[in-house]
């Protein structure tokens, strides 16, 4: 119970502040990296990264494979992930002394892909509306009726109109006359925000599907030891809306030395090379008792570890799977 009892705190947070204490010799060093407020796709934010280095110490900040230099970030997620690792180094060039911390961040996206309206099940050779929601329209009584471009992708790939399809709302909604089996598939819209014609904004994914409850999961189906990888649960139910998404991993849970769970989205990092692993997603709605599930088994691929580099990752492992089981309960 208490648990339950602080989420509505921690969600209250607007000011978030992570300290880290690094051991140094003959120092007790700190580093921390801050920053206030959600961060929110297609809005900026910026990040402070301190310490207690000085003085003329050289900042650096690493995400997404880009490189920024300076002791503050300031960054516009476009909505495609829905969290980002930030990694701030510090070096003090008079020393050669370097440290570094790693803050995840969660990204939250207001814009997705949903049907109108929203109890709509889809089936063949229907009038279907697959709508752009929570996108900005744009300054239209203005005297430049700034409209905001939408450009719709399916599977990834720019959606091409055809006799069945037309685009409604100023691109806003995607209609169907008559849907066809060619029809089903992964759809996103990209949107412009107002005034900031330069920022995009991808938004959350629907999979459109005429089994209203089809569950895939997206990612390699090999990994390989020290390389992080992705994995989404794909739903044809609105996530959080018609259905809520769980893992299970029911042969075993992920050994490696980073795993996180968000939503829909699994990351990890696997140690232990020859080894298989079974991801399995699970979208239920429990209050009409339904659920769909889809298992994807993904193959470790590697050098193996030698005898005393095992031994050493023993305790590591350890500890992963501990805080893994931990997480898994307590959500």
């Amino acid at each position: 119970m208490r648990d339950i009892a602080m989420k509505p705190y921690w969600r209250s947070l607007y000011c978030v502040l992570l300290v880290a204490l690094i051991g140094a010799p003959g120092l007790e060093a700190w580093e921390q990296i801050s920053w206030t407020g959600e961060l929110t796709a297609g809005f900026s934010t910026t990040f402070t990264c301190s310490s207690s280095c000085h003085p003329n110490c050289i900042y650096t900040w690493s995400f997404e494979g880009h490189t920024v230099n300076g002791s503050t970030l300031t960054w516009t997620p476009d909505g495609l992930d829905k969290t980002v690792e930030l990694k701030c180094n510090v070096l003090n060039p008079e020393t050669g002394v370097a440290s570094s911390m790693t803050s995840i961040v969660q990204i939250k996206n207001r814009v997705s892909v949903q049907l109108s309206p929203p109890n709509t099940v889809p089936s063949l050779n229907q009038t279907l509306d697959v709508v752009c929601h929570g996108a900005p329209s744009g300054d239209h009584s203005g005297p430049s009726r700034q409209v905001n471009q939408v450009v719709w992708y399916k599977n990834g790939q720019k959606v091409t109109l055809r006799e069945n399809m037309q685009l409604l709302q100023n691109n806003l909604t995607l209609h169907f006359d008559s849907t066809l089996p060619s029809d089903a598939g992964f759809y996103l819209c990209k949107t412009y925000e107002p005034m900031v014609q330069e920022t995009r904004v991808f938004s959350l994914g629907y999979l459109l599907s005429f089994d209203p409850w089809n569950v895939s999961i997206d990612g390699p189906d090999t990994v390989f030891p020290g390389r992080l990888s992705k994995f989404t649960c794909l739903t044809s139910c609105t996530l959080n809306v018609d259905c809520t998404v769980r893992w299970q991993f029911r042969q075993g849970f992920p050994i490696g030395s980073y795993f996180s769970v968000y939503e829909n989205e699994l990351k990890w990092t696997p140690s232990i090379p020859g080894t298989f692993q079974n991801l399995t997603c699970v979208a239920e709605n429990a209050a009409v008792g339904r659920s769909a599930e889809a298992t994807k088994m993904v193959e470790v691929r590697g050098i193996p570890l030698s005898g005393s580099e095992a031994v050493q990752l023993s305790g590591l492992l350890a500890m992963i799977v501990g805080l893994g089981l931990l997480v898994l309960f307590e959500s």
